[in-house]
């Protein structure tokens, strides 16, 4: 009821504006409706079109990287899915001797290693870590690490895992 009241209040208001009013009303109208449509709609897409256009090089820079990864993913999946000889305290002793570190304890069970140096230079044996990483696919499970008096010495029990494909 309210609702028709208030159109009919409209329509004699329209009907009693002279010609002329009646047409700049309905210009600023339109000039109102369309600038509406154009903030909402049109403005937007340009801007976004704009930045879209700015950072095409940048996702194209990305995907060449993405493209890269995965073919790195690919090759070390394919090196993962080989089989890994089971570790043996033999290994471990050379490749520990080879780096001069000198155990006070090892025991190697299954795919466990487990040993004891009281001293050993702290890069020496991350350099031993890294490659027993990558040649037995040793993981670190447990590590305790103690600084010692002598600067770069460090006493040190590891507990490595072997991974298996």
């Amino acid at each position: 009821m309210i609702a028709q009241e208030l159109i009919e209040e409209i329509k004699s208001s329209w009907t009693k504006r002279e010609l002329r009013e009646r047409r700049i009303l309905s210009f600023i109208g339109l000039i109102t409706l369309v600038s509406i449509v154009y903030l909402v709609g049109v403005e937007p897409a340009l801007r976004n079109r704009s930045n879209l256009e700015k950072s095409i090089p940048q996702l194209k820079q990305n995907a060449a990287k993405m493209t890269d990864l995965a073919a790195q993913y690919s090759a070390l999946s394919k090196t993962l899915s080989e089989g890994v000889a089971p570790i043996s305290r033999e290994l471990i002793e050379s490749t520990l001797a080879r780096r001069n570190i000198k155990t006070q304890s090892l025991s190697v069970s299954n795919e466990i290693v487990r040993f004891q140096v009281n001293v050993v230079a702290y890069s020496n044996m991350m350099e031993w870590l890294l490659e027993m990483q990558r040649v037995a696919r040793l993981t670190v499970e447990e590590i305790k690490v103690t600084s010692l008096t002598e600067p770069g010495q460090v006493s040190v029990v590891v507990t490595l895992k072997q991974q298996r494909a």
